[in-house]
């Protein structure tokens, strides 16, 4: 089995524990979309901790439904791992049976010795699912407790501060300051939330693993396992009982004490012949580092073990690959991977800011995962032999309805996110009015919107445009003629004018009318 091979077979396994992580993720954000409540930020939160207990039913119950899930696909990996190394052995072995140098053995699908092997590391793969599955259960519970009071310690920060404060104004009541002062925080604290995640296993050195990580690591271990397993099973029942291990450069310390060696699976030692009659020693299994995570056949291992026959080249007749072109393309493949994961990671933040009702981060967020969407196609479209994965994009949750609005939420950003200019120097108008006739002018819109409008009066025809500015507040309006009164006018060459509009406690107070400066002039010069 090789890496590419490994990976593959891992990958539906793992594929449950990211939807169960984002489940679990979208469940804890639900609980605290009530952050906007008038009340203090210390009231909230004892409303929050109060919650524990109803969140680890809700949480249970979601890992109970997909514990089905994940045993049976761990299940299908171990069988298309055991089945993998059948096909890539069989047909040598039986080779070598009809030449007299093995011995005859049942089907594979007979034997008790793969039967036991299955049996084992079907064990061994239940019980890593299950360690999972309790370790993210107490890791939800942490993650919501961490999660609420970070927002209640940051909206406390926040409401502090003297400039916060006269936002509000003088009169802002506790409660006020505690709704306002959370949603300024809950940003921040879901952005790290998710970041985080939930870890589904903690090492012995206090490390925590991702969902993905742990899982994929495990499985693809079992799964590598499983193979050579089960090849050292048909080894026994074909009577082979010494094997070679292939060796390359660059091995790892562990490996590379053991390529290039002969072991004995009956852990015997002694010395056998190759091929051309020279005399070498192999050892006993038990000595090599098989078995360990960093050593041959383990994690990650590029090795191979091959079934030896004293005297004869057995290579010619079992399954070997281009392990260079499978390397690159494993490489190629992990970086796809990687690329994948940033992709779900940000729709899964999309997905909780729509869970929490955040429109102006969701739009943020949504800006983002089209970045790296369109960084993820270029990469794939950039090597002949990867091609999009849609699947290992998709996250639970995320449905027709978010994505339809994270699309449109980019579109909305690449419209009024920032003013734009034409190459002449130009503005970018938002929103041509022109030909709405008769139209009132709304105080407040979106922002950075300009609209453009057409003016007819006595037989006098202009167009004016009105600036909105970041926060969707109209705060100058730029008049390309005199509005047919040229006395009361007297602006420019045509009377081109501009009005500012001035802001008090949410409410214009103020419209004084001026010159036109030279940046405003450049910037309107196709309408003056």
């Amino acid at each position: 089995m090789n890496l590419l091979e490994n990976q593959q077979l891992a990958e539906e396994v793992d594929g449950s524990y990211i939807d169960l992580e984002t489940m679990l993720m979208q469940n804890i954000a639900r609980h605290i979309r009530d952050y906007g409540q008038a009340i203090d930020s210390d009231k909230w939160l004892l409303q929050k901790l109060a919650e524990i207990g109803k969140l680890n039913k809700e949480n249970m119950k979601l890992i109970s439904q997909m514990a089905g899930v994940s045993q049976t696909s761990a299940e299908r990996m171990l069988r298309a791992a055991m089945d993998d190394a059948i096909s890539a052995t069989e047909p040598g072995f039986r080779y070598l049976v009809q030449q007299g140098l093995a011995d005859d053995a049942v089907d594979a699908g007979k034997s008790k010795t793969v039967k036991q092997v299955m049996k084992s590391l079907h064990g061994q793969a239940k019980d890593t699912l299950n360690v999972c599955n309790t370790t993210m259960l107490y890791k939800a519970r942490d993650a919501f407790m961490d999660l609420v009071n970070s927002i209640a310690r940051n909206a406390g920060e926040i409401a502090e501060k003297q400039s916060f404060l006269d936002t509000l104004g003088k009169h802002a009541t506790a409660a006020t300051i505690g709704a306002e002062s959370r949603q300024q925080a809950v940003r921040k604290c879901i952005q790290e939330f998710n970041e985080k995640g939930i870890p589904a296993f903690v090492d012995k050195a206090g490390r925590e693993w991702t969902p993905e990580a742990y899982v994929n690591m495990a499985m693809r271990n079992t799964a590598r396992q499983t193979a050579e397993e089960v090849q050292t099973a048909r080894c026994k029942d074909f009577g082979v009982n010494l094997i070679s291990i292939d060796s390359h450069s660059g091995a790892r310390p562990k490996c590379a004490k053991d390529q290039g060696k002969i072991f004995d699976l009956n852990n015997g030692s002694g010395y056998t012949e190759d091929l051309k009659g020279k005399r070498i020693k192999y050892y006993p299994w038990k000595d090599s580092s098989y078995g360990e995570p960093d050593g041959i056949l383990g994690i990650n291992c590029g090795h191979h073990k091959w079934p030896f026959i004293p005297g004869v080249n057995i290579h010619r007749y079992f399954q070997t690959d281009d392990l260079d072109a499978n390397n690159k393309l494993y490489k190629e493949t992990q970086v796809q991977r990687a690329l994948e994961r940033d992709v779900r990671k940000q729709k899964r933040k999309c997905m909780m800011f729509d869970e929490i009702g955040d429109e102006h981060a969701f739009r943020e967020a949504s800006v983002d995962l089209k970045e790296k969407e369109a960084t993820l196609k270029a990469y794939v479209d950039s090597k002949d032999h990867l091609h999009r994965r849609k699947d290992r994009e998709q996250v639970v949750g995320f449905d027709k309805r978010i994505s339809a609005n994270a699309v449109a939420a980019k579109k909305y950003v690449d419209k009024y996110g920032a003013v734009r200019y034409n190459e002449d120097g130009t503005v970018v108008v938002t929103d041509d009015w022109k030909n709405r006739g008769h139209v009132s002018i709304p105080k407040e819109y979106r922002e950075n919107a300009i609209i453009e409008l057409k003016e007819v009066k006595g037989g006098h025809e202009q167009i004016n445009r009105v600036f909105y500015d970041s926060e969707g507040k109209m705060y100058r309006q730029t008049h390309s003629g005199h509005h047919a009164n040229p006395k009361q006018h007297k602006y420019g060459k045509n009377g081109e004018h501009a009005h500012d509009i001035e802001w008090e406690d949410g409410k214009i107070v103020n419209r004084t009318t001026r010159e036109l400066t030279d940046a405003e002039r450049r910037e309107s010069g196709d309408i003056l």
